[in-house]
């Protein structure tokens, strides 16, 4: 189960839009994307660590393949598409009101910070 839930973070699609980024950059730009790619491995290394950690918790703590598939499907479909991916949604400024972009940290209209995601952040 651990292996779908890995493939099922990569994905086909990453790799994809990574080997065409190689393939369409020059050679100047080519060792600044090498970098990104390294940056993007890395942080998917992190993300798997933390990923197998948890459902090795979860499963000693009498959870099944099956409870896991079902949340997968449960989340993804959270966004309103199940299409394998969690879409951010904006969040509503407490201080102004506006809607803030989940790509964003404060405010747009009034720099208001934003709450953070969670115990991943930064993974």
């Amino acid at each position: 189960m651990l292996d779908f839930v890995m493939g099922y973070v990569a994905g086909e699609r990453t790799a994809a839009r990574a080997a065409g980024y190689a393939r369409s950059a020059g050679s100047a730009a080519q060792s600044s994307i090498a970098g990104d790619l390294y940056d993007i491995e890395d942080r998917m290394e992190r993300m798997l660590l933390v990923i197998e950690a948890m459902w090795s918790l979860m499963r000693e703590n009498g959870l099944t393949d099956d409870d896991l598939a079902a949340r997968i499907r449960e989340l993804d479909e959270s966004d309103g598409t199940a299409d394998g991916k969690r879409t951010p949604q904006p969040v509503r400024c407490t201080a102004c009101d506006s809607m803030v972009s989940p790509r964003r940290t404060s405010c747009a209209f009034c720099g208001e910070p934003v709450a953070s995601g969670g115990p991943l952040d930064g993974v």
